[in-house]
């Protein structure tokens, strides 16, 4: 957005105020700009023609005929200048202008809808920062609705969730391998791997980053996406020999099926007094990481206890945890085993069965600890 608005030849703008419903309506034409920029995006110029013919704006339909002809950014830009009458129009068409210029301009040069987007709205002012994020959100989340949940097996999403464990590496392998390379290659993967990238890109360079992947999963074929995941792993390994990334031993990444069955069995056997009790005093993001070993019962069971207002903090916690090592999560587990352990010293309430349980999780073998663990 800054990048954007530095961009702008602030000199060439109206001086005269334009209205707040000019602006909604030439943000409007910045989005179906946009929406435009998606559809005719790795098409020929026969969709820019095609577009042009049915358009009613002339300023815009000019600009696609011109597209159309295949002219580049500059000469494109430049036919939005029109030295001689620029002075002679009003505030809201001179904006109009300088929107089309550079938002044209930038279909010319292939960026991403979403760039588009940025680059046009720009023009508008900081307030309708909020109103492109949304409307680009509101894009991400159609395309997930129809994403499958993979295509393409292979092993890049375990690389991914590995990659993703110290913080640096999965950034330093995807900003090597390039932003067109990486959304290819996540084409493939399941949407986890996706959330794990886009952090690397930023804000807006991670939503245009899923989009993408969303966008080549419906026109790659599987043999295309398995090559640009084949070309990444390459990339992976060359920074791997050189030092720049880590890949942990895959022992130290997934959870172990025991123990999630049993601190799953625990947690779902206990009553629903006990359990709220235990919901009360744990913080969210120790109760997000223990979650991350339980199974989908436990998860229905924990959040189905908890008021609207908690389970949605929950849940936030949920979606802001990074991937952990099983390692923290048995560790987050165990501290849980030995709340609900103390709780039940003093009130007496649990179970045989269920303090066995939660005993067994408080002693498990994973949890690696400095200190031995109370009793």
């Amino acid at each position: 957005m800054i990048g954007a608005l530095t961009a702008v030849d602030w000199t060439r703008l109206p001086r005269g105020s334009v209205s707040r419903q000019k602006k909604d309506a030439l943000f409007d034409l910045a989005c179906r700009v946009a929406l435009l920029s998606e559809g005719t995006r790795g098409e020929s110029s026969k969709a820019f023609a095609a577009a042009a013919r049915t358009e009613t704006r002339k300023s815009l339909r000019y600009g696609l005929e011109l597209l159309a002809a295949g002219v580049d950014s500059e000469t494109l830009a430049s036919a939005y200048e029109p030295e001689a009458v620029l002075q002679e129009l009003d505030a809201g068409t001179r904006l109009e202008f300088a929107m089309l210029k550079a938002g044209l301009a930038a279909i010319a040069e292939r960026e991403h809808p979403f760039l588009v987007l940025r680059r046009m709205s720009a023009f508008l002012g900081y307030e309708y920062f909020d109103k492109a994020s949304a409307w680009m959100a509101e894009r991400v989340r159609k395309r997930r609705s129809k994403a499958q949940n993979l295509l393409v097996p292979g092993e890049l999403p375990d690389v991914v969730r590995t990659l993703a464990l110290d913080g640096v590496s999965l950034e330093r392998a995807l900003r090597a391998a390039g932003r067109s390379l990486a959304s290819a290659a996540l084409a493939g993967c399941p949407q986890e791997s996706i959330d794990l990238a886009k952090p690397a890109f930023g804000k807006i360079g991670g939503a245009v980053l899923e989009d993408d992947a969303g966008y080549l999963r419906t026109r790659l074929s599987g043999d295309e996406i398995s090559q640009a995941q084949s070309a990444f792993l390459e990339v992976v390994q060359g920074l791997e020999a050189g030092g720049e990334v880590e890949v942990v031993e895959e022992e130290e990444l997934y959870n172990d099926p025991a123990y999630v069955k049993e601190l799953s069995l625990a947690v779902t056997g206990l009553d629903d007094k006990s359990l709220k009790l235990l919901l009360k005093d744990a913080e969210d993001r120790e109760l997000a990481t223990a979650m991350q070993g339980m199974e989908p019962q436990a998860h229905e069971r924990i959040l189905g206890l908890l008021p609207k207002k908690a389970r949605l903090k929950l849940l936030d916690a949920i979606d802001a945890a990074v991937l952990l090592p099983r390692r923290e999560i048995e560790e987050a587990g165990r501290r849980l085993a030995l709340r609900v352990l103390e709780g039940a010293a003093r009130t007496s309430t649990l179970s045989a069965e269920a303090a066995e349980r939660f005993a067994r999780i408080r002693d498990w073998a994973g949890a690696q600890t400095d200190k031995s663990p109370a009793t």
